[in-house]
């Protein structure tokens, strides 16, 4: 298994370059004179992607510049910067895109990213890209040469990022969509998504307010879950407890990120052992239609008698990286280091979740060091029972607060939201100023009968009864489809190519909706 790391944003390119070191040669220079290759554990590589120009040339001592120079390595890019100034995009609908850097909401790329793949106005060459949006094209392009898609060696992606910020979700989604329209629907691509920790002393440190940051961060995960063609899974941590871990240290918890991963990523596979990710993603997509949540469970102790109960135990106790109850997981997915045994670790395994079968549990090992074990357990979707959002310590407890906090933010924060001009704290400041059409979209986007807070009151009443998942529906900003194409995401039953079936489906789908909003029909 050899993935490639993209780092997205901030928080995404500090953690991406603890995973893309040089192991082997400690100076740049040396490896310059030497042709020494650059080596990382695993063999993997990586990228950084990154909006803020700013941050990315004068607070970042790791990353090259790949507009410059794309022999160094490794490389960060500004995808957006390939945008003309004066593009239509910015005429028509407000957004500036040399701009993106200081918005910080997390529906800017979103709502950018529709309007390049639906408005043919927009749709518009730039340089010799080829597709009609070309910030997708520079962050493919960035991509693409490390992985077997193109000429690398990356049989998966690990995209990093944190929930809560601008630039995360918008470059995700878009990029698996055109993997998945290439025919390589099993290639495998997966999430380490960071969900901001409760509280305002991190304000400063994540540029937004609480409330703003819960609604980026359940906007990025509501989008990577509702997508049936997206990511495979999105490992979800909570900064909360991570930096209970690392006390507070934001540098420390990036290193701990990385720690964790190691049992996975790492190299020196197991005799016979040497997983393909498009295993370890089929493990983790089988008999379940949307992408899977996936909590990680890490644990490291010095080597001793029976050491696969003791990992299983303290992963599974106090190494949950959110909250969880780890008996509500539908599988349970193993990476190891050091020598264990599979046997003894499956019955560690079983022993804390007894209603888990042989087939529901996967077990991948890699060699360690003499002194140390360490292992990380991945719980796919450990959804409770009804009632348990009013349990702290659960998956329900933690989302539901996050969507509330949305929800309240939502209410209270219409002009923030619409960018309305001389109400808006960015227009204060001269940051953002959109259209009239685009200012109507977002109005829907939010306050709609159908739109986001109606989904995530939605969301949280399907918390509250049991079902999983919670949420169902993917979500547009803009709906521009030309007159002879129909929305991929309408609910209209009307549509010539929906069978009768899936008319029926989609209207028990809107009664049910309806009843859960008090509605009669």
């Amino acid at each position: 298994m050899r993935l490639c790391i993209v780092g997205i944003g901030g928080m995404g390119g500090k953690v991406a370059q603890e995973f893309l070191r040089n192991e082997d040669l400690v100076s740049c220079k040396l490896a310059e004179f030497t042709g020494g290759e650059h080596v990382t554990s695993g063999g993997i590589k990586g990228v950084w992607l990154e909006s803020d120009e700013n941050d990315a040339k004068n607070k970042n001592m790791f990353f090259k510049d790949g507009r410059q120079n794309t022999h160094d390595y490794p490389l960060y890019f500004i995808p957006h910067d390939v945008v003309p100034d004066g593009h239509p995009v910015h005429m028509k609908y407000g957004y500036d895109i040399k701009k993106q850097g200081y918005v910080r909401d997390a529906q800017y790329l979103k709502a950018v990213f529709e309007v390049f793949e639906d408005d043919p106005e927009i749709r518009v060459k730039v340089q010799d890209l080829r597709s009609a949006n070309p910030i997708f094209d520079c962050a493919w392009s960035a991509v693409r040469p490390y992985t077997t898609l193109g000429k690398g060696k990356c049989d998966g992606i690990l995209f990093i990022i944190s929930f809560g910020g601008g630039t995360g979700t918008g470059f995700v989604n878009p990029i698996v969509q055109h993997i998945r329209s290439t025919g390589k629907g099993d290639y495998p691509v997966f999430v380490l998504g960071v969900l901001t920790e409760e509280g305002t002393k991190s304000d400063r440190e994540q540029y937004a307010k609480e409330g703003k940051r819960n609604l980026g961060a359940i906007s990025s995960i509501y989008d990577l879950l509702t997508k049936g063609d997206g990511v495979d899974g999105v490992i979800l941590v909570d900064n909360q407890i991570l930096l209970s871990r690392c006390e507070g240290d934001y540098t420390l918890a990036n290193r701990y990120l990385h720690q964790v991963k190691l049992p996975m990523i790492a190299g020196r596979d197991f005799p016979g052992e040497k997983p393909p990710s498009p295993a370890v993603r089929a493990f983790c997509t089988e008999g379940w239609s949307f992408p899977s949540i996936l909590v990680p469970c890490y644990s490291r102790i010095r080597r001793r008698s029976k050491p696969e109960t003791s990992l299983v135990e303290e992963a599974l106790s106090t190494g949950r990286l959110f909250g969880c109850q780890p008996r509500d997981a539908d599988k349970v997915i193993v990476f190891s280091r050091g020598y264990l045994d599979t046997s003894k670790i499956r019955k560690a395994i079983t022993e804390q979740i007894p209603d888990l079968t042989d087939d529901q549990i996967a077990v991948w090992r890699k060699l360690g060091d003499n002194s140390h074990v360490e292992m990380l357990i991945l719980l796919r979707n450990p959804y409770g029972s009804p009632g348990s959002y009013l349990k702290e310590g659960t998956l329900e407890w933690r989302l539901h607060r996050v969507m509330a906090s949305s929800i309240a933010y939502i209410d209270g924060h219409k002009a923030d939201l619409l960018y309305l001009k001389g109400y808006s704290e960015l227009d204060q400041t001269g940051e953002l100023t959109v259209s009239n059409e685009t200012t109507k979209a977002l109005d829907n986007f939010f306050y709609g009968v159908r739109g986001l807070k109606a989904e995530l009151e939605l969301a949280m009443k399907r918390i509250e009864r049991g079902e999983r998942p919670f949420f169902k529906r993917p979500l547009r900003i803009f709906d521009i489809v030309n007159p002879d194409q129909k929305s991929a995401y309408s609910l209209d039953p009307n549509y010539d190519e929906i069978t009768p079936a899936q008319r029926a489906q989609l209207r028990r789908m809107i009664q049910e909706e309806l009843e859960l909003m008090g509605i009669k029909t």
